[in-house]
């Protein structure tokens, strides 16, 4: 049995507005109506989990609370793990309001336990020095929701990603960062079992961040890896900064391509 690991952004959907590709919608039917596992692995960090998952069924995904995995959720387990009680956390209103239903204290200022850095669009320097603070002066631990280089805005533009600004404040702080979301082994870890498998030959990764996703991930699990060219790649060339070794196994225009790799393993 295949198990498909599938990236929202990019691949699934177009951009932070979630409008879904077809091609997506067809191919997670397909999948649905083979019996074949799948979940959404993805680094969102703007959302609550359980609002993220209302919006793509609203959106025509079949998908539950055990089809959805997010930076979030293993936030919660991981900081709960460290000891953690207070943050600062750079993000949206949703996601804040999560962690204080989680039971953490969300503060505004330096005095706190981690800084957490999901994606904010608000970001300015008050912010990174209220963080810097956090990380220099009381000695607080950095977390990253994941480390994307660059995100794909609805107006076709990209702008730096949570990758970039953890990486900003990591070298400010010399401090190094903890990534909670893709390609750490923790979240391929629960990605596995929720798919079910344990075997990385039998899980392909879709998405459309050849780095960070395929990349990455292959080094730290070593699934098959799918480089889908409808998100914030438009063709290949990307590629040529990446080992080849790391390079992805297959390469397509978008996701309804990957009925291939179900007719191959029949």
């Amino acid at each position: 049995m295949l198990g498909f690991l599938l990236d929202l952004e990019g691949t699934l959907v177009k951009d932070k507005s979630y409008t879904p590709f077809e091609e997506a919608l067809k191919f997670t039917e397909l999948l649905d109506e083979r019996g074949i596992p799948w979940i959404v692995a993805t680094n969102n960090s703007t959302e609550k989990p359980g609002r993220l998952i209302e919006i793509l069924r609203e959106k025509g995904f079949n998908v539950n609370e055990k089809k959805l995995l997010s930076p979030s959720l293993l936030a919660r387990d991981f900081l709960k793990r460290e000891g953690v009680n207070s943050i600062y956390f750079m993000g949206t209103d949703s996601v804040k309001e999560f962690f204080k239903e989680e039971g953490f204290e969300v503060r505004n200022d330096h005095n706190v336990d981690a800084v957490v850095v999901g994606r904010d669009k608000e970001i300015n320097y008050a912010k990174l020095k209220t963080a810097t603070s956090a990380l220099v002066l009381n000695n607080a631990k950095l977390f990253s929701f994941h480390m994307n280089r660059l995100i794909l805005d609805p107006d076709g533009l990209v702008g730096p990603s949570v990758g970039a600004i953890t990486a900003a404040l990591s070298y400010a702080a010399n401090k190094t960062a903890v990534s909670l979301g893709k390609p750490s082994k923790e979240y391929f870890s629960r990605a596995f079992e929720l798919l079910g498998i344990k075997e990385p030959e039998r899980v392909y990764m879709i998405s459309d961040d050849p780095f960070t996703d395929l990349a990455e991930g292959k080094k730290v699990v070593g699934f098959k890896t799918v480089f889908v060219l409808s998100g914030k790649y438009k063709d290949t060339s990307v590629l040529n900064g990446i080992p080849r070794e790391f390079h992805p196994d297959f390469t397509f225009n978008n996701i309804g391509e990957c009925i291939k790799l179900i007719g191959e393993k029949e």
